[in-house]
């Protein structure tokens, strides 16, 4: 290998115009198939494929969750009159109806009395048995009596003229019958039924819900979606004088939010991200470059492979993924940490033989050949440590393994090739100009911490026991937590207002489902009855705040069926539709009313009694509003029926995992009842990625192992060029803990990414003492020494790379970010201290005993 490595170099320093056009092709092609690149705002992208649980989710979300929808929140000050907003809204959701983008809006649940038209004629058919014995007592001649009495005690009361319209709807009131059969809901949205329109409880916001013709995911319909619904929202917001009248009351605010909001920025901030770190990083380690090495040309040195580096890695992106997501977001900036190493150990090589008066070829064949060899050895590992991700189920690491691991050896080859070419460049541009350049690397205070190891090795070693066995102690008290919040920028428009909605709305946008499949509408709607009735029990129970289900418009068919053979056994008893209203109406007289202004309740109740035809999912599917009602509830699939039970718990309760009585509801009602949720979905990830993580560490430290195997044909060497990593992860570990941080779903994989980047330093300093140990003491230190300084400026660097990754916009990577700078600092310290050591204490064991 060092013999081929260093024919490389030498060919690219004899003809570096070649070597420079070369690379230029490649970049201007790389450049041209980015421009093709997308973005995947899609988070459950990110989770396992071939998944049950996360498909289920998946699809839970697409059929029947909010993210195809775009939330417009409006926000009203508090204490004014709600007349003027309530117009504000229903002009604002008109005009948004009208644009292309949008299918349809849906601002309006309708007025009690609305509801009690739309629903009290099919109202015997909701009841079950129980509700069909409190409607027969509700009916009987002691039923219509004592109601008529009480319809004339609450007409007399000061709030009569409230509940006047609802009681000549509803005369004998038995809406409230109905509510009770068909479940209660208290878990769902939380809204102001006075008004009939989407209004909190608290009177300060209103909503409007829009269907646009395309998905989220199409960020170039998103921008010209949120630009004309804000276009339309300031037009109508202009017309508030004319909508309030003399003195208005302050004007709303309309904020847009969902998916659609989501999805924009998150592709938004994914660019951001990208661009952002890695402008930070390459800054930032060209500032450390620069005080370093103390001249400007290793800024050149250092960027030009980088830059064409990690050019090429995203022209490898375009052609084998076609997409970036939030996972990949950091890459570009951790690259520039890692590859930065290569740059750092050939160029400090370099630099310390020409200061020791080797001419510009033997420098580079020098530098080519050992620490080339170790740079090879360094770059394959850490690559192979990426790669380990790509046996794991998480798209999300796959996509960052095999980006970073190839990003990585594409970098590797840039500087292999780019940096002889311009050394010999830039020795010919000073031989030019009689010049003679200024070569000086900064040790970064390490010269006298190694010597004072280097010199004390028994006391190092001590110190460094007692330093792991204490964070080792501390490694074991770290907690594994995991938010899927993290998955997810809190800086995101869609998501604040979103949370804003939910603080206003209640718990209805967060809740589980039970997910109903079948082949035939029957067998769906059956299992749904059978799933409203066990959570109505659980709600009962305490357990769960409410529910939703399709029961609550279309009732199962047996039970429709069991209520028009009720209905009609009534008739047959005298208790038909004709009979009951003359007895109510004679009620009423004898109880001092007049039954004409009673006249459309009666009529619509007479219309129930009369009911003999069940309704059905197509009876619905007949109108626009009513066929996106069931909409909301049940959708025909390639296969035959899904439907879905909503399940609301209690407010910050099981966050984490799901309850059990939930559990257990899903399993009882067989296989094809799918419980899932986030907390599901949290609970079922964090198993599996315990046992994913250490899988993929044990992975990538095997490949290591072999790949040092391979270049060391040693064991011992091997394992002790393993050693400063092992040590480190502890090291690392315990500082976790230290610093408050936790394990979470993004950083627990960092062990395997440290592997591969810690390594690298332990390969530097072990292939440094083999070249020089038969040197004596003096030039083995003064070699360690000259290591140690590009260990750790490349350990700094790699900090910076990392660093920039922990001021990302989403947490999770943030998380990784200052994982990941504990550890390469962790594994750094252990290469310069107790590395030393050991070599001081080997190489006097070998001394005294030959």
């Amino acid at each position: 290998m060092r013999s081929l490595l260093q024919r490389i170099s030498l060919a690219a320093g004899r003809h570096p115009y070649r070597v420079f056009v070369g690379f230029f092709i490649l970049v201007v092609i790389s450049l041209g198939l980015i421009r093709t690149l997308q973005f995947d705002t899609d988070v459950t992208n990110l989770l396992p494929s071939d998944d049950e649980t996360v498909d289920t989710f998946r699809r839970s979300m697409e059929e029947f969750g909010s993210i195809d929808l775009l939330l417009v929140a409006v926000r009203i000050p508090e204490g004014v009159p709600i007349g003027p907003y309530e117009t504000f809204v229903g002009r604002l959701a008109g005009e948004l109806e009208q644009l292309d983008e949008i299918e349809y809006v849906d601002y309006k649940l309708g007025t009690p009395e609305e509801l009690i038209e739309a629903f009290l004629p099919r109202f015997f058919l909701f009841l079950d048995e129980h509700g069909r014995e409190r409607a027969a007592d509700r009916l009987s001649d002691q039923g219509v009596v004592e109601r008529a009495r009480e319809l004339k005690r609450l007409i007399a009361t000061p709030q009569a003229m409230a509940l006047k319209s609802l009681l000549l709807m509803d005369p004998m009131g038995v809406s409230e019958i109905f509510l009770e059969s068909v479940g209660l809901s208290s878990g769902a949205i939380a809204v102001d039924l006075s008004s009939g329109y989407y209004l909190s409880r608290d009177q300060r916001m209103m909503l409007v819900l829009a269907k646009p013709i395309k998905p989220a995911q199409d960020i170039d319909f998103d921008i010209e979606l949120v630009a004309a619904c804000d276009a339309v929202s300031a037009r109508v917001i202009s017309t508030w004088p004319e909508i309030a009248g003399i003195d208005p009351p302050p004007a709303p605010e309309v904020a847009l939010g969902g998916g659609y909001l989501t999805a924009l920025d998150d592709a938004s901030l994914i660019k951001g991200d990208i661009v952002g770190n890695a402008v930070t990083s390459m800054a930032v380690v060209l500032a450390l470059f620069l005080w370093a090495f103390r001249r400007l040309s290793p800024l050149f040195y250092a960027f030009v492979p980088l830059t064409c580096g990690i050019i090429l890695t995203f022209g490898f992106a375009a052609l084998a993924m076609g997409s970036l997501s939030s996972a990949t977001s950091g890459v570009a900036a951790l690259l520039i940490g890692l590859a930065i190493d290569f740059v750092i150990v050939s160029y400090g090589r370099y630099v310390e033989e020409r200061r020791a008066g080797s001419t510009v070829e033997e420098s580079i064949v020098r530098m080519s050949g050992s620490s080339g060899r170790a740079v090879v050895v360094g770059g394959i590992t850490s690559a192979a440590t990426f790669y380990a991700f790509l046996v794991t189920d998480f798209r999300g690491l796959e996509q960052m393994g095999l980006l970073a691991g190839t990003g990585i050896l594409l970098c590797m080859a840039s500087v292999l090739l780019l940096l002889p070419a311009m050394l010999v460049w830039g020795e010919n541009r000073h031989a030019k100009l009689d010049s003679t350049p200024n070569l000086y690397l900064h040790g970064f205070g390490t010269s006298q911490l190694m010597r004072w190891c280097y010199t004390r090795p028994r006391l190092t070693l001590a110190l460094g026991a007692i330093v792991t066995i204490v964070l080792g102690w501390q490694a074991t008290e770290l907690r594994f937590e995991h938010n899927m919040r993290d998955m997810r920028a809190p800086d995101n428009r869609g998501i604040q207002v979103l949370d804003e909605v939910s603080s206003h709305f209640g718990s209805g946008f967060e809740f589980m489902s039970l997910m109903v499949e079948g082949e035939s509408l029957s067998e769906v709607l059956e299992a749904v009855d059978a799933a409203a009735k066990g959570a109505r029990r659980l709600v009962e129970e305490g357990v769960l705040d409410g529910y939703e289900a399709l029961t609550s418009i279309v009732p199962p068919l047996s039970q429709q069926e069991a209520s028009i053979a009720w209905l009609q056994e009534l008739e047959a008893e005298g208790l038909g539709a004709v009979p009951v209203r003359e007895r109510i109406e004679g009620a009423l007289t004898d109880a001092g009313l007049r039954p004409e202004p009673f006249g459309t309740g009666l009529d619509l109740l007479q219309q129930a009694m009369e009911l003999r035809q069940p309704i059905t999912v197509q009876d619905l599917e007949r109108g626009p509003q009513s066929e996106r009602l069931v909409a909301r509830y049940i959708r025909r699939t390639e296969t035959g029926w899904v439907s879905v039970v909503k399940l609301f718990p209690p407010p910050k309760e099981w966050k984490r995992q799901p309850p059990p009585p939930v559990v257990e509801l899903a399993e009882s009602l067989g296989p094809q009842v799918k419980l899932t949720g986030v907390n599901v979905l949290s609970e079922h990830l964090r198993g599996k990625v315990r046992w994913q993580a250490v899988f993929a560490a044990l992975l990538g430290l095997l490949l290591v192992a072999i790949l040092l195997w391979i270049d060391f044909r040693h064991l011992g060497d091997t394992f002790l060029s393993l050693a400063p990593l092992a040590v480190g992860v502890v090291w690392m570990l315990g500082l976790m803990h230290v610093f408050g941080l936790v394990v979470n779903l993004f950083n627990i994989f960092v062990t395997t990414m440290i592997i591969g980047i810690g390594v690298d330093y332990g390969i530097h300093a072990l292939h440094r003492f083999r070249e020089c140990r038969d040197r004596g003491h003096e030039a083995l230190m003064e070699g360690l020494l000259e290591t140690g300084k590009a260990v750790v400026l490349a350990s700094l660097s790699t900090v910076v790379g990392f660093g920039s990754m922990s001021l990302s916009n989403y947490p999770g990577l943030r998380s990784v970010g200052w994982v990941a700078i504990l550890g390469a600092l962790a594994t750094a310290f252990v290469s310069i201290t107790l590395l030393p050591a050991y070599f001081s204490l080997s190489l006097k064991r070998t001394r005294s005993d030959s």
